[in-house]
């Protein structure tokens, strides 16, 4: 079969669309994680192991990934709060942590192969993504091992800092955010925001994008607040009773 990402015939592996060491906090013996959706139509569905599919990337392009994900999962979620404290400002913006320095070509390629992967795949959990006509320069983007410039699909990070959001995985979709087409694309603990979209970000949310030789912007961010929170609080609810 044909690898998605080198074009190439070759034996295809069962690749995650979400690398498992990013999914680490949420693998438990006690149960299976939890991936929520905005879509009314899509109940919860819970999964020992993460997605993977096994008919988009030979082994060599599934491993050309993985300096991109250990990457994430180290920076992100080994020991992320004893690093890093929740600050505030006097501009009325939400507190946000801050990254003195940070690998921007990993962790933007990181982002940019989850999406990208996320499109490519037909696995029914991602059937809300569809790059469209921008799926083959993220795929350019990535045989080049290049992340771009900031303005390049530019790449938004929110944190939750309540229990809640630790503990819940949001499904991908696509929505309008500054009337931009973006996609959501849910972590442990995580939101990331991706602009596809061909129109500029207005200035005043500049710095929260990923950019090279500058400090790693996360806002913070609280469940309560998304539209999935009346779910999450009647599945929390369901389990206590029984």
């Amino acid at each position: 079969m044909t690898c998605k990402l080198c074009d190439e015939e070759k034996k295809l592996i069962e690749a995650h669309i979400v690398p498992r060491c990013v999914l680490s906090p949420l693998l438990s013996p006690a149960g299976p994680m939890i991936r929520l959706t905005n879509d009314p139509k899509v109940y919860p569905q819970s999964s020992h192991t993460g997605e993977y599919d096994k008919n988009i990337l030979c082994a060599e392009c599934d491993n050309s990934f993985s300096p991109y994900d250990d990457y994430a999962g180290e920076l992100l979620l080994n020991g992320f709060e004893e690093k890093y404290s929740l600050q505030s400002n006097t501009n009325q913006r939400p507190p946000f942590y801050m990254v003195p320095e940070y690998d921007y070509k990993k962790l933007k390629l990181f982002f940019l192969s989850v999406l990208w992967r996320m499109s490519i795949s037909s696995r029914p959990a991602f059937n809300r993504v569809a790059l469209g006509p921008f799926e083959t320069q993220f795929q350019d983007l990535l045989k080049r091992k290049d992340p771009g410039d900031a303005g390049t699909f530019p790449v938004f990070l929110y944190r939750y800092i309540d229990d809640i959001g630790s503990k819940i995985m949001l499904g991908a979709h696509r929505e309008k955010h500054m009337d931009l087409n973006v996609y959501n694309i849910g972590l442990p603990n995580y939101i990331a925001v991706i602009k596809v979209d061909t129109r500029s970000i207005p200035i005043d949310v500049s710095g929260l994008v990923l950019q090279p030789n500058k400090p790693l912007i996360i806002a913070a961010r609280q469940m309560q607040n998304e539209a999935e929170f009346q779910l999450i609080t009647k599945i929390f609810a369901t389990e206590r009773h029984q």
